[in-house]
């Protein structure tokens, strides 16, 4: 498994908790930043999961670039990008204010959203996870987080 982008640790401990032999599955994590960086080569590998049936986890600034990558190789929107870092038209857009703490039970860190609009015409492969929030933050060993339960299980039989 690859898991990329800055907030890498937790996602790491939670899948150890859950499953000590996840490193050896199939699958690629996108987790998020503080500092947005290599967009376009990330938005490559999620292109990449997405097409070969890869299972994909998304996390807050992963799962705003696999709405990007959709937009531009699915949905033909070739400008489609983030106000976070580009111009055209924005897929992800900068919310008022800070979005911090627990928000309809899940835990949240984020300054960027996919715009709902786009979110509702979203059609996410069945091996696609992606998720604004952070759930790897609420997993513990004896209450793993039945989402990322629901990751390893799809990459353990890929």
């Amino acid at each position: 498994m690859e898991i990329l982008n800055d907030f890498r640790t937790t996602v790491i401990k939670a899948f150890d908790e859950i499953d000590s032999n996840w490193a050896s599955y199939k699958g690629l994590v996108i987790c998020g930043t503080h500092d947005a960086h290599d967009e376009e080569a990330l938005i490559e590998k999620i292109r990449e999961s997405r097409e070969n049936e890869i299972p994909f986890l998304g996390i807050c600034f992963g799962h705003q670039l696999a709405a990007i990558e959709y937009a531009r190789n699915v949905l033909g929107i070739t400008d489609a990008t983030s106000e976070e870092f580009g111009t055209g038209t924005l897929i992800v857009k900068r919310l008022p204010k800070l979005k911090v703490g627990r928000i309809d039970g899940e835990s949240y860190w984020n300054n960027y959203e996919v715009d709902a609009e786009f979110e509702s015409k979203w059609q996410k492969p069945q091996h696609f996870f992606t998720y604004q929030f952070h759930p790897e933050y609420q997993s513990s060993k004896d209450k793993p987080h039945p989402l990322l339960l629901q990751f390893l299980n799809v990459c353990k039989y890929s």
